[in-house]
């Protein structure tokens, strides 16, 4: 099957500003793969977790539509994230490949637990934002998978930890420990959560109809971020604490 003939399921795909991260504000287009593994308790894609959501899309079909937007308003960074693009490995490739050609940068958002999917596509991924997951969050630990990721990253990736009012000293030094035995040392990202409620309880909503009240997922209180944020700094070069900013201004 050639490249071009490849399918996968794309959920959508957009032009917006960066919410999150180093990029944070830069005009891109978004292609979001569907399919996710995982259920943190802070997501706020649900719609993207079902590998069966979406529509199934060939490469080409992709490649008009991001042209489209480029013609639409001058920009050169392609995100693809999802849930997890890496789960749709081939047809990412072929994704990467394709917006290399198109002389995009190409910018992969992914929960860091797939090192050996990370491996096939790596050379076409200028930079990889990558997720530590902390299992107050998650539910079970990823610590050797982001480990052994980071090493397979080539330099060309940055950590994102999202922190909640549930984060724990115990996860923040396992954190610490992952970044500062990369080499080299990735730049470190700590986004408070967004309140949210819970996934869990949202999924229940759509399955019965009713509006839970919560439980919530909040993020630390700004003295217990600041206290973060002043033991990472004292052991990695840069670390910096950055919101979301896609629901404050009101983008997807």
């Amino acid at each position: 099957m050639t490249a071009v003939a490849l399918k996968g399921r794309v959920t959508e795909i957009f032009s917006s500003l960066q919410g999150e991260g180093l990029r944070l504000g830069e005009r891109m287009i978004f292609v979001r793969l569907a399919g996710c593994s995982w259920r943190c308790r802070y997501c706020d894609t649900p719609a993207s977790l079902s590998a069966r959501t979406g529509t199934e899309t060939t490469v080409e079909d992709v490649i008009d539509r991001v042209r489209s937007l480029r013609e639409e308003q001058p920009q050169e960074t392609v995100s693809l994230t999802g849930g997890e693009p890496l789960l749709q490995t081939e047809f990412l490739g072929a994704l990467l490949t394709a917006m290399k050609r198109l002389n995009f940068f190409t910018y992969l958002e992914t929960s860091g637990t797939y090192p050996e999917l990370l491996k096939p596509v790596i050379d076409q991924t200028d930079l990889v934002a990558m997720d530590i997951k902390l299992p107050s969050a998650v539910g079970r630990p990823f610590w050797e998978e982001h480990a052994d990721f980071l090493n397979i990253s080539s330099g060309k990736v940055f950590v994102k930890i999202v922190l909640t009012e549930g984060t724990t000293d115990e996860e923040l030094e396992r954190s610490f420990r992952i970044a500062a035995a990369a080499d080299p040392i990735p730049a470190v990202v700590l986004q408070p959560a967004t309140a949210i409620v819970d996934l869990e309880a949202r999924i229940l909503r759509g399955k019965d109809g009713l509006s839970p009240d919560g439980p919530w997922v909040l993020p630390p209180s700004p003295s217990r971020l600041q206290q973060m944020w002043e033991r990472f700094r004292r052991r990695l070069p840069d670390v910096r604490i950055i919101p979301q900013m896609h629901p404050i201004w009101g983008v997807r």
